[in-house]
């Protein structure tokens, strides 16, 4: 069959070649046509429902809205978890679905669920579903600021001019604006003149409602002609508003102007924006899913610069954030390893190869590999990011490794006489199966990926299809493509040939490496005299595998400097929007004051997240320079230090922003979180405290958070409804009268040109600026009687709530907390071993673990079984290509102790066990077992020639030597790069090269010395 083979290739060289062309010409069209973003694009199975009922309590709110809600959705199919938080008139509730469930459907069937049970809840309810990917956050964040205008005409600006070019770019999704104030026109009643004239309000409000109309009447025909007839009493400017007839009063009419002053004002909400110290308004700007970053980016940019002719020269456009300088950054930092990598593995080849031509023959199959996989990356829609990027970065030094072992097996064949073309075709024939067995083995380890779920899978899985198809992609041009070039651009040996395999195997090989092959050869001798010592080696190494796995620190993501992080805060509970203003300005003051800050934006009332902020709370995205001399870390320990001494009533956090965005979208953004449960309300409460006065005890433990959150005190004004009845009130009208004074009643709205304005019918500030001044307000019932507000209510205090978080409809409370300068793994392992014991918690509690140590514990258990089910399908394979049990155990005893290198490289760098390292390690299975099988192909070659086991096993060991140390040293020299860590993108690959490079270095040990006389060993006994 390979004899066919190698004919089939020598005979259709030229179709192949224009293949092979034809493939690379597609992947350079591909590069400029994929998208680029910093994540593979996914859809995260969590659907959030947010629910917004103005400010009902919370107790309240909990009844009439979460539960209700909870128990409607947990019956859609695929529902895993349901978790909700309620605060006052706002509900979150997060939907978790299995991860094969298609999201899409699922929302529908979620949104339909709300749809049914929707006449059942409050009727000013307002409902948003989000299905959660990372496009839903924004990419790029726009400030607007002016010295002279005000935040109405900058949301005006904000909202008309620069949000419709914004839409009209391709690849933006969706535009939000954040801060500035909408523009009203408030009709502010004055109490006394109301009351005299004997009129309601709510009269006032229906005045403008019924008014301010447009309808159509029916068409009308007349002279031959269709009409379209209306009647409209619509309010076009402020002076029809003060015109307008409310009521008549003992025959005369009673004007709006007559009770009412009109003032241009805006429509209250409790938040305030900044943008580096100045009052701003912030247009968030999100990308379609499939778009691309760089391009949106540098697009909105572009129009920003045509837009400028259009902005008042005061105002000024600013990018308080910006993802593409990350993806650039580290996808720029990911290609420069590619090409670094790529000449240091051509550098290899061309140290052992000596000659130019040979070296091109080799190293044109790494590019044209990648351009491959490129190809296939456009067919699976599938984008540039750290992952495919990185997939192909850690290919570089292993797609060369089938094309070295075929080139060098025709240069011995070409030193034995051989024409190049026959030279080719007994490399084909010879090698074939050892080439397909050594491919799809390491294809085996990446397979189960694809079908992996959770987070692991959602970074991983783009890797793994990129590395499987860069593999493939190499075994075809090792097999096809390197022995038609061979046969073209090699020439036959100038000198006589040499008759023995021997001697042909040396004749390339220089002073060092016939040195080095001697000292080989002698090692390998004592060894296979020396079983027991060898093996008695191995178990040592195996040993030390466990130790240093026990000694690692652990982690989830690696750490990463970004280049900006978010700082989130909240002040005491019930803290005016304006002492939280105040506070915050002091934090801004610290902002500026840091050197290695370029620009910083903060909401105070609003987040940066998918949630709806109490006044108190809320989060700056501060942005560093990139030429600093500290790091992010350096940073944010300082400014934590500063905060927290100097502002000791205020709560912060300081959060990687893809770290936040990762745990956000998995609903678990802190590293640490303590959950706790019990039956009774005080009693997880009380619990939550105990744990949150004892956590500062576990050092590195930082940034701690009881999430029992208070919500501020709040005043009820309790209806008397006898009294109220017998003046002519509902209760629902007192209401009702109550939101007009305070907020006041969006009465309708003004169309003016292409804008919307609404009418505001409110009281003015002196007349509802405290309890007192509310309960003297004289109030006129719909049937005329006056009467104060003090006649019809008393007034009832209500101290401080508490949030409610339920977890699959039960009550919970959680501590949380980041960690600074220490590994998630050990600081966990402190946490579950003092906890139980140092804090007595109420009877009946229950403890949980969550936050980003739960998903690691999960992403880890799900990459274990990734690799158990690696090495099982490797074991298979490898029983079928060998038709022993001896050769496959030989092989993966000595790939399974190669891991000693990777945990030990690992432990040497200080750096962390995460889902990147732990990948890197499962690569490491994958790659070094190639070794072994072209030794022990070798070492069946010779064996059915006649040679003695022993003398077989030697003569494979010298014979595949050189290969395996081109290849070994391609794959180091490939991954050097990537375990710099140049860029961002760099610093999240580095631990998995790290990884890999420490296995493929004891690799050369362990595959050249232990796997043989294991082998031996076996065959001995049998096997």
């Amino acid at each position: 069959m390979t004899a066919a083979l190698a004919r089939f290739v020598e005979a259709h060289g030229r179709a192949i070649l224009l293949v092979v062309l034809s493939f690379a010409i597609a992947g350079a069209l591909f590069i400029f046509r994929l998208p680029v973003s910093i994540f593979p694009q996914t859809d995260f199975p969590r659907i959030v429902v947010l629910v917004d009922n103005g400010i009902t309590p919370v107790d309240v709110q909990m009844l009439t809205v979460t539960r209700p809600l909870e128990e409607a959705v947990r019956i859609v199919p695929g529902v895993n978890l349901i978790r909700s938080v309620t605060a006052r008139g706002s509900t979150e509730i997060s939907i978790f679905f299995r991860w094969d469930i298609d999201i899409r459907d699922a929302q529908h069937l979620v949104q339909g669920r709300i749809a049914q049970i929707t006449p059942a809840l409050p009727a000013s309810s307002r409902f948003y579903t989000n299905r959660l990917t990372f496009s839903v956050f924004p990419m790029l964040g726009l400030s607007l600021t002016s010295p002279t205008r005000s935040q109405s005409d900058l949301w005006d600006l904000a909202y008309y001019t620069l949000a419709p070019r914004m839409y009209r770019i391709p690849g933006v999704a969706e535009t939000k604006i954040v801060g500035g104030r909408q523009p009203e026109y408030h009709i502010l009643v004055d109490p006394a003149r109301l009351n005299g004239y004997g009129m309601a309000l709510t009269k006032v409000v229906d005045a403008v409602r019924s008014a301010n109309i447009i309808s159509s009447s029916g068409m009308l025909q007349e002279n031959y002609h269709l009409y379209l007839t209306s009647v409209t009493g619509l309010l076009r400017d402020k002076q029809q508003i003060e015109d307008l007839v409310i009521d008549v009063v003992k025959g005369t009419p009673v004007l709006v102007k007559n009770i009412a002053t009109v003032e241009p004002g805006e429509k209250p909400v409790y938040n305030i924006v900044t943008a580096d110290g100045r009052r701003a308004v912030l247009l968030n700007i999100l990308q379609q899913p499939d778009g691309n970053a760089i391009e949106v980016a540098d697009a909105v940019k572009a129009e920003l610069r045509l837009a400028g002719k259009d902005l008042p020269p005061d105002v000024k456009v600013g990018v308080f954030y910006d993802q593409s300088l990350l993806v650039r950054d580290s996808i720029g930092g990911v290609v420069e390893s590619i090409l670094i990598g790529l000449a240091l593995s051509i550098a290899v080849l061309v140290g052992f190869l000596k000659s130019w031509r040979t070296t091109f023959v080799a190293a044109i199959v790494i590019p044209v590999a990648v351009l491959i996989a490129i190809v296939c990356m456009g067919l699976f829609h599938m984008s540039f990011n750290l992952m495919t990027l990185g997939g192909l970065a850690a290919c570089i030094g292993i797609v060369i490794d089938d094309a070295i072992v075929m080139v060098e097996n025709i240069i011995v064949h070409l030193s034995m006489g051989q024409a190049p073309a026959e030279a080719a075709r007994s490399a084909i024939v010879e090698l074939t199966p050892a080439l397909i067995g050594s491919t799809l083995t390491p294809i085996m380890v990446f397979a189960p990926l694809v079908f992996l779920g959770g987070i692991t899978a959602v970074f991983f899985r783009a890797l793994a299809m990129t590395m499987v198809t860069a593999l493939l992609a190499s075994l075809f041009l090792a097999i096809f493509f390197t022995p038609v070039l061979a046969a073209r651009f090699f020439k036959p040996r100038s000198g006589p040939a040499l008759t023995n395999m021997e001697e042909a195997e040396q004749a390339g090989e220089g002073r060092f490496l016939r040195w080095l092959s001697a000292k080989y050869a002698a090692s390998l001798s004592w060894s296979l005299g020396h079983p027991r010592t060898i093996l008695l080696a191995a178990t040592a190494v195996l040993a030390g595998t466990v130790g240093i796995y026990y000694q690692l620190g652990s982690g989830f993501l690696p750490d990463m400097d970004e280049g900006a992080f978010v700082l989130d805060y909240r002040t005491p509970p019930g803290t005016s929007l304006d002492e939280t203003d105040r506070v915050l300005r002091h934090i801004e003051q610290y902002l500026k004051e840091t050197p290695e800050v370029d620009s910083y934006s903060r909401r105070t009332g609003a987040r940066l997240a998918l949630a709806i902020a109490e006044p108190n709370t809320g989060d700056f995205l501060i942005r560093l320079k990139k030429q600093r001399d500290r790091s992010l870390e350096d940073v944010t320990t300082e400014l934590r230090h500063k905060i927290t001494t100097t502002e000791p009533g205020i709560e912060v956090e300081f959060p990687h922003i893809l770290e936040d965005l990762v745990g956000d979208l998995a609903f678990a953004p802190q590293p640490i979180e303590i959950k706790l449960h019990n039956d009774s309300d005080a009693a997880y409460k009380e619990a939550a405290r105990l744990v949150e006065e004892w956590l500062p005890k576990v050092k590195g433990v930082v940034d701690i958070e009881n999430l029992t959150i208070p919500i501020g005190p709040a005043v009820n004004f309790r209806v008397d409804t006898e009294k109220a009845l017998r003046a002519g009130f509902r209760v629902q009208d007192v209401a009702d009268l109550q939101a007009a004074i305070l907020d006041g009643t969006l009465a309708s709205n003004m169309i003016r040109g292409e804008r919307l304005i609404g009418i505001r019918v409110r009281y003015p500030v002196a007349a509802r600026s405290s309890t007192e001044q509310l309960n003297t307000l004289l109030l006129t019932s719909p049937t005329g009687q006056t009467l104060p507000l003090s006649s019809l209510t008393h007034v009832e205090v209500e101290p401080a709530t508490y949030e409610i978080r339920r977890e699959n409809l039960r009550n919970i409370s959680a501590v949380t907390a980041h960690l600074e300068a220490r590994d998630l793994g050990s600081a966990m392992a402190e946490i579950q071993r003092r906890l139980p014991t140092e804090v007595k918690l109420p009877p009946g509690t229950d403890v949980e673990y969550g936050g980003l140590f739960q998903i690691q514990q999960e992403s880890f258990s799900g990459l274990a079984m990734v690799l158990l089910g690696s090495i099982l399908l490797i074991f298979i394979i490898l029983v079928f290509e060998f038709r022993s049990f001896s050769h496959p155990i030989a092989i993966l005893v000595a790939t399974i102790l190669c891991t000693f290198g990777s945990l030990l490289a690992l432990f040497v760098t200080h750096t962390t066990l995460n889902i990147s390292s732990y990948m890197g390690a499962i690569m490491v299975v994958g790659i070094v077992h190639k070794n072994g099988i072209l030794m022990l192909d070798a070492e069946q070659d010779f064996t059915s020639q006649g040679m003695a086991l022993k003398d077989a096993i030697f003569q494979a060991g010298r014979r595949r030597l050189r290969p395996i140390l081109m290849t070994a040293l391609a794959t180091l020299f490939g991954m050097l790069p990537l375990a710099i860590g140049v860029g961002s993108g760099a610093q999240m690959l580095q631990p998995l090269a790290i990884a890999v490079m420490g296995g493929v270095s004891v690799s050369l040990v362990l595959s050249l010395l232990v796997t043989p006389v294991l082998f031996y060993v076996l065959r001995r006994q049998g096997l």
